[in-house]
């Protein structure tokens, strides 16, 4: 049906890793992904990440295995993963503050369905084109909307990712919800943390997804983050139907020869400066 691949970076800078993943297999048609970038620092966001997040498996499971609706299961869900958070954060002191982002995509029958809160971010790539389908719940997103700044602006500004909601903030939540909308062959799916998008252009996410397999893809896609500076910790879940790199391969070969191209070029440049400081230098 499809095929996943999953992985988690500390980063270049961080200390410890507060994102957590999960990819879970609900019955033989649905399938449960997850990604949760914790908040806090010492006041202990990886365990409000992972926290919430099997909270909200374990609910969603027991849900559906009653019937409940994918919608319902996931609002329910979401809301006990949140007072999780709360009851611990009351419990132990030291961990007050703590909080997550959490985004969760439920694939059932070639319908997808999405329950996002924070800055977190599942892509879809459909023909050679890269959308978010989840919106940043940050204030520089708000600005953006209301067109007080420019998107491009949004990545070095400097409160880019305070975040208005995010689990175990605050006790009423409304999420993000997009509900049954279609999937189809040749589709993939990117889930991450803002330690990739932070650190790496959508356009090239897109690319990478095109170009290989989701394993290849999540790892070079990591390693780019890095090259980058890798600020955050770096979480990726890649899902493709079919043989994305095979949607549309003269996009996909392009891509290849534009990069050769460039690279080309270069070297082509500095050989021949090479030539011309070894020819100045001979003259004199």
């Amino acid at each position: 049906m499809f095929e996943y691949f999953g992985n988690t970076d500390v980063g270049k800078v961080r200390k410890n890793n507060e994102d957590f993943y999960v990819y879970k297999k609900i019955d033989k048609d649905e399938h449960l992904f997850i990604i949760a970038d914790g908040m806090g620092g010492h006041r202990a966001g990886d365990v409000a990440s992972s926290l919430g997040t099997t909270t909200f498996v374990k609910e969603y499971k027991k849900l559906r295995g009653k019937d409940n609706s994918i919608l319902d299961s996931l609002n329910l869900s979401l809301q006990k993963a949140n007072a999780s958070i709360l009851n611990k954060a009351t419990k132990e002191p030291e961990k007050k503050g703590m909080g997550t982002t959490f985004s969760a995509l439920v694939i059932k029958d070639m319908k997808g369905n999405i329950i996002h809160v924070g800055d977190s971010r599942i892509y879809l790539i459909r023909k050679n084109k890269i959308k978010r389908l989840t919106r940043d719940h940050t204030f520089v997103e708000k600005m953006i909307e209301e067109g007080r700044i420019k998107e491009k602006d949004a990545r070095t500004h400097p409160h880019r990712n305070i975040l208005y909601y995010s689990l175990g903030a605050r006790d009423s939540l409304s999420p993000q919800l997009i509900e049954n909308f279609d999937i189809f062959e040749k589709d993939a799916f990117l889930l991450c943390s803002d330690g990739l998008n932070s650190m790496v252009e959508d356009a090239s996410i897109k690319d990478y997804c095109i170009l290989y397999p989701p394993q290849r893809a999540v790892n070079e896609l990591i390693h780019l983050a890095n090259i980058n500076g890798g600020t955050d910790n770096i979480t990726i879940q890649i899902v493709h139907f079919g043989n994305v790199a095979e949607q549309d391969k003269t996009e996909t070969l392009n891509v290849g020869i534009l990069r050769k191209k460039k690279a080309f070029f270069i070297w082509s440049l500095i050989v021949l400066l090479l030539f011309f400081l070894i020819y100045v230098f001979l003259i004199k």
